[in-house]
């Protein structure tokens, strides 16, 4: 038996662009390497051109030739299979495989990460390890380029810096 497809999430598609069915897309400048991507309730669609205009990305869908077939598509979440994303440099990560992955802080076992809030400087949503309650709720947000966090293979490692984890 073949083992199930799996996806991530990389972006939403945007705006109608132009009269040819192009959107504009947020999210993963990964997609522009993709020959195909999958969109929420429709399936796969093949990328007929990716381009960046003015910072931002347009997308051209096979399928979709004009502005009214492009805004029937548009706040669609847009898929990758796993399979299909590009291999990136040893020691880089996509943020998906960052999810579930142990925290250390100081060397100690902490908590692992559950979320990533994505904006001018990203944050990792950090669940403590505990037994009661308040502790299995309590969250703390990390900065993933910080010069005291080092993302390695057995997991997260945090410096402790003060406030950080108070």
């Amino acid at each position: 038996m073949e083992a199930p497809t799996r996806r991530v999430e990389i972006g939403r598609l945007g705006k109608a662009y132009g009269l040819e069915g192009a959107l504009k897309f947020r999210g993963e400048p990964v997609v522009l390497e993709l020959q195909r991507v999958y969109l929420e309730g429709l399936g796969y669609r093949a990328i007929r051109e990716a381009r960046t205009l003015n910072q931002e990305i347009v997308l051209y869908l096979a399928g979709v030739r004009s502005l009214e077939a492009a805004q029937a598509l548009v706040g669609l979440r847009v898929y990758a299979d796993v399979s299909e994303l590009p291999k990136l440099e040893e020691g880089t990560y996509y943020y998906f495989e960052l999810l579930g992955r142990p925290v250390y802080v100081d060397g100690k076992p902490f908590g692992e990460v559950v979320d990533i809030q994505e904006g001018p400087q990203d944050l990792l949503v950090v669940r403590a390890k505990g037994s009661s309650l308040r502790a299995r709720h309590k969250t703390y947000l990390v900065p993933l380029q910080a010069p005291y966090v080092r993302l390695e293979p057995e997991g997260i490692q945090v410096e402790a810096i003060p406030g950080l984890f108070e």
